[in-house]
């Protein structure tokens, strides 16, 4: 079975969805999909970093059902890599997006997010868009 690299902005807008509306978001529809689902260790910090304990709760045990890839020396070098060239382009993306698009790089993962204008411009990142892969 695939793992797939989760973004924040799937996971935040099931769990803002609506209690009747959580089987019409894009995470709801991976789970029909034979994935299995990672977050990055810069996923698990952009979500826990409010002061919301029940938030935290609400993630934590998310998290539990899922791998944590952690943020480490080979993820950081690919960053730098991303960084230069975005930045040669004149199109960087925000410091969290291109490290979670670094993680999943480094794990050979395709990443399922909502925000295909930052991620599509990393070269070599497959992506997962709501019912396609890029």
């Amino acid at each position: 079975m695939e793992i797939i690299c989760l973004d924040t902005n799937v996971l935040i807008a099931h769990k803002r969805a609506k209690k009747g509306d959580k089987d019409k978001t894009f995470l709801f529809r991976l789970t029909e999909k034979p994935y299995q689902f990672a977050v990055s260790s810069i996923t698990v910090y952009e979500l826990l970093r409010g002061d919301n304990q029940d938030e935290d709760a609400y993630w934590k045990a998310m998290f539990s059902n899922m791998r944590i890839l952690d943020f480490d020396s080979h993820c950081a070098e690919e960053a730098a890599k991303i960084y230069q060239d975005l930045k040669s382009k004149g199109l960087l993306i925000e410091a969290e997006d291109l490290l979670i698009a670094a993680t999943a790089l480094r794990n050979r993962m395709k990443l399922a997010t909502g925000n295909m204008k930052h991620f599509a411009r990393v070269v070599g990142l497959e992506l997962v868009i709501d019912n396609f892969t890029l």
